[in-house]
């Protein structure tokens, strides 16, 4: 029976092991349909009273409701979500999670962990003043609550701007990847059992063997996402210098047109050589949304193997916990949802994978592109500068010569860093190994039935 009393909150916090992971499951609607021990002792409810009562039974009223739209928008849309969550237990204590949610078959599931990582304190900060944004929309007349949600959501996204995070997304991403590296390498330790046998020690090594994979893809792709804010940040440096360039080539061509009588051949140089400037422009500006798609599908699959990793190492706590009698193998049926959602991820990821090495691939050939354009440039300025001492004309140019001589060396300089990191970025490219993957996921999930239906 679902516990219908609300608690009051104190002002008691628990404090949740790194090793503990809760679990439940929820239908479309948000009903509890099962938890584990560890929702159910941090909670304080017995499970009867948590299956069918709504998920939010746990919700602290501090919590900024804004976090919860930008949650259900996300699941509705079929896309995991996650977000730090301050819970409330039945005795009015409160307690702290990063929570992920995943659609599944029958609704959703939720795996939430303690947070860890130095990104936490930035978001307590941020939750206040969402939720000082979100009393002051409520305290306006004719709002409802869906619109102080509203509220709540936009200024949330703007704080997250201001820490640095270009979109929800990418703070997900860097949110969840920080909290599981935090947690390291635990199923493969803390929820090892040498004493394991049968169906179950299979369970436990495939988790471990799963583990090493996705540990090493997550390190890996960390690495992806410096290279991607360098080249981020290197593109828009050149895009800036080749402008600048681009300017001082129109001024130069008006300049030399003073000068068209008593050197016809410096305006035609000058003319020409604006022809190669502004299609190096034109292809550093196709670059802008070319890799802020790329820094998308980027943090994309840092979230979607790093939720893997969580949901694996989920698995070997529900085995750990069978194998200690700490849980009824009955639990176990809980599995095969997280095998389902893994491997949901491991395709997606395959997807998304298959769009970044694409997209590499392409980065590089319209920075080569640029660099070549800016190349043919740099010759007809070496002529145009000739023939600017030749014809004695620096006085008419006055300091425009020195201005493009300035802009070019510092565009070259950055075409070279900006060449340099697509090649690395390029070099860089993640093997996915999608059948290793698959093929563990389907090992364990025999395994943790063969367990189950042995019992």
């Amino acid at each position: 029976m679902a516990f219908s009393g609300l608690a009051v909150p104190s002002e008691a916090e628990q404090i949740i092991g790194a090793d503990e992971l809760f679990f439940s499951t929820t239908d479309r609607n948000g009903l509890i349909r099962s938890g584990n021990s560890v929702f159910v002792r941090v909670s304080g409810f017995s499970l009867d009273e948590l299956t069918g009562a709504p998920h939010n039974i746990v919700r602290h009223p501090d919590m900024p409701a804004g976090v919860f739209r930008l949650v259900w928008e996300r699941l509705l849309a079929g896309r995991p979500a996650g977000a730090y969550i301050r819970n409330l237990a039945k005795d009015g204590s409160g307690y702290w999670v990063f929570a992920t949610m995943t659609p599944c078959a029958e609704g959703f599931l939720s795996v939430r962990v303690a947070p860890r990582s130095d990104l936490f304190g930035a978001v307590e900060k941020v939750y206040r003043q969402v939720a000082e944004a979100e009393a002051e929309a409520a305290g306006r007349d004719g709002t409802d609550r869906r619109e102080v949600a509203r509220v709540g959501m936009e200024r949330l996204e703007h704080a997250l701007r201001e820490l640095g995070f270009g979109s929800h997304d990418e703070f997900l991403s860097t949110a969840l990847t920080a909290e599981v590296a935090t947690r390291g390498r635990l199923a493969s330790s803390t929820y090892a059992r040498p004493g394991a046998q049968g169906p179950i020690a299979e369970v436990l090594a495939g988790a471990g063997e799963l583990e090493t994979l996705l540990t090493g893809l997550v390190k890996r792709l960390e690495g992806y996402r410096t290279l991607s804010e360098r080249l981020v940040r290197s593109s828009a440096q050149v895009l800036e210098v080749a402008r600048r360039l681009d300017h001082a080539v129109a001024t130069a061509q008006t300049a030399s047109a003073m000068v068209a009588e008593t050197a016809p051949v410096l305006h035609n140089v000058a003319r020409v050589m604006a022809e190669p400037a502004r299609t190096a422009v034109n292809a550093l500006e196709r670059l802008v949304p070319r890799l802020a798609a790329l820094r998308s599908d980027v943090a994309d699959l840092r979230f979607r193997v790093a939720l893997s990793a969580l949901h694996n190492d989920m698995v070997a706590a529900f085995a750990a916990e069978v194998v200690d009698g700490a849980a009824p193998p009955a639990s176990l049926r809980e599995v095969p949802l997280l095998c389902d959602a893994v491997q949901e991820s491991v395709l997606e990821t395959a997807a998304t994978a298959q769009r970044v090495n694409q997209a590499l691939h392409d980065v590089v050939s319209e920075v080569t592109e640029a660099g070549e354009l800016l190349e043919r440039f740099r010759l007809f300025l070496g002529q145009w500068r000739i023939l600017v001492m030749r014809h004695r004309a620096e006085d008419a140019l006055g300091d425009l010569v020195d201005s493009i001589d300035d802009e070019f060396a510092a565009g070259w300089d950055s075409m070279d860093m900006l060449r340099g990191l697509g090649w690395e970025f390029k070099n860089a490219a993640v093997p996915l190994g999608v059948e290793t993957l698959a093929a563990h996921v389907a090992r364990i999930r025999a395994a943790a039935t063969a367990s189950r239906d042995a019992s």
